[in-house]
């Protein structure tokens, strides 16, 4: 299965039947693993799996468990269930409301007056719950965005000084905003336009894994990414992956402003990033625009400051969640107190000396801005003739990060290797991109 997945498929990519095919192998894995999951909770609270029938509150009971364990990464074989919901309300701070979100699941999953429940539908309700949860944990991301915007270094521009940062940690009750200036930035969150005065990147961190909150050996639940979905809304109004400048500049005019926005007036773009838009289209060749490239992705971050990441250079960043990095580098991912009052006390002289951060180099002019381009789809460069599955390995290794296991590689031997061979036989040319 290995050797499928890193030749053929590797050099060729997916056509839209194998990519389906791909899709379902994993969905399937994951199914697996949840029942898995539960089946090791039964086991921890002395269920048996062929008899026992469940209440709503036993299964309530086994549902929590579930979720801690999904939220915590921990495996419940390896502990009591005293030690597994100690562990959550500790570590977790809204468990709680988590726990009234899992009662909503149960009763829309369950009859409302079933009341001997089977474990193939204990499992249901435990998938449906994982499957939710993502979207309902984004109001915590949220909130969380709500916090670091209440601490801009100045309105609009997305970014908090490292200094307010750390207060925020020690002195707000922000408990989360403790990462270390190494971790932050190998996570691809800090501006080092201005080494005195470094700033936190308000969506890159949003969307770092370092607020990733719940896991399984194939998938991690993080905060969603606001951009993504201005992207598409985007890229349905022009109907394309690539447009001229005119035609964005057109489009946006259906966007949503962005919350840097003043509330009230008529949003539209600056002057400074229609001429950054023209610099792109004009690197392109002076006809369009691919949507989907570093180039349009740093023009989007200084429309939406506060929604979209600013896009590093490949290789520059190392994203990692806490417990790998740590594991990887030998280093503490959390601050101590000497640092993070170092920062603060350095952010404090550089206020009361007048020096600020208010420069002609910030924003659209900032260092940061750079003539770089990264393709999803290379074939979309006009200087680029051959056609490349980049977005295939991309895949893979968001695969690979996640941890696919040899379930998963035996589900995919099984799917593709039929579409593989057709092909084969076929001696078809072809040259897809995912």
């Amino acid at each position: 299965a290995r050797r499928l997945l890193e030749g053929p498929l590797a050099a060729e990519g997916f056509d839209l039947r194998e990519l389906a095919l791909f899709a379902a192998a994993i969905e399937n894995a994951i199914h697996g693993e949840t029942a898995s999951v539960v089946r090791d909770i039964y086991q921890m609270l002395g269920k048996s799996i062929e008899d026992a029938l469940l209440s709503f509150n036993e299964t309530a009971s086994v549902i929590d468990a579930y979720m801690a364990s999904y939220i915590l990464g921990a495996n419940p074989v390896d502990m009591t269930q005293d030690e597994l919901m100690n562990a959550i309300e500790e570590l977790h701070p809204t468990w709680k409301e988590t726990q009234h979100f899992l009662r909503e699941v149960q009763r829309e999953v369950l009859d409302q007056h079933e009341d001997s429940i089977s474990f193939d539908r204990v499992a249901t309700v435990a998938e449906e719950a994982a499957a939710r949860f993502g979207q309902w944990q984004s109001r915590e991301c949220m909130a969380m965005k709500a916090q670091l915007v209440q601490m801009e270094d100045k309105p609009g521009s997305g970014r908090v000084r490292l200094g307010d940062f750390y207060h925020g940690a020690l002195h707000g009750g922000k408990w989360q905003f403790s990462e270390t200036t190494e971790y932050l930035r190998q996570l691809g969150t800090l501006d080092e336009t201005d080494a005195s005065a470094l700033r936190v990147i308000i969506p890159n961190y949003i969307n770092s894994p370092s607020n990733c909150l719940a896991s399984s050996s194939f998938y991690a639940v993080c905060c969603i990414d606001e951009c993504g979905e201005l992207l598409q809304r985007l890229e349905r109004s022009i109907g394309s992956s690539h447009a001229s400048h005119l035609e964005i500049i057109a489009a946006f005019k259906s966007l949503p402003p962005p919350s840097s926005a003043i509330p009230g007036d008529d949003w539209k773009l600056s002057d400074g990033l229609v001429r950054r838009l023209e610099e792109v289209a004009t690197f392109h060749g002076g006809a369009f625009v691919p949507l989907y490239g570093r180039l349009f992705a740093q023009w989007l971050h200084h429309a939406y400051p506060r929604e979209c990441p600013f896009p590093h250079l490949s290789g520059t960043t190392q994203p990692r969640r806490p417990d790998d990095y740590e594991q990887q580098t030998e280093q503490e991912s959390t601050a101590s107190e000497e640092e993070m009052m170092r920062h603060m006390e350095e952010a404090r002289a550089r206020r009361s000396g007048g020096s600020d951060d208010n420069s002609p180099e910030d924003g659209l002019c900032s260092s940061m801005w750079t003539m770089q381009e990264e393709l999803v789809l290379p074939q979309a460069h006009p200087r680029t003739k051959r056609m490349k599955a980049s977005t295939l390995r991309s895949a893979f290794r968001i695969v690979a990060i996640v941890g696919a296991v040899g379930s998963l590689l035996l589900a995919l031997q099984t799917v593709l290797r039929p579409a593989w061979l057709a092909q084969k036989e076929g001696n078809e040319a072809r040259c897809h991109s995912v």
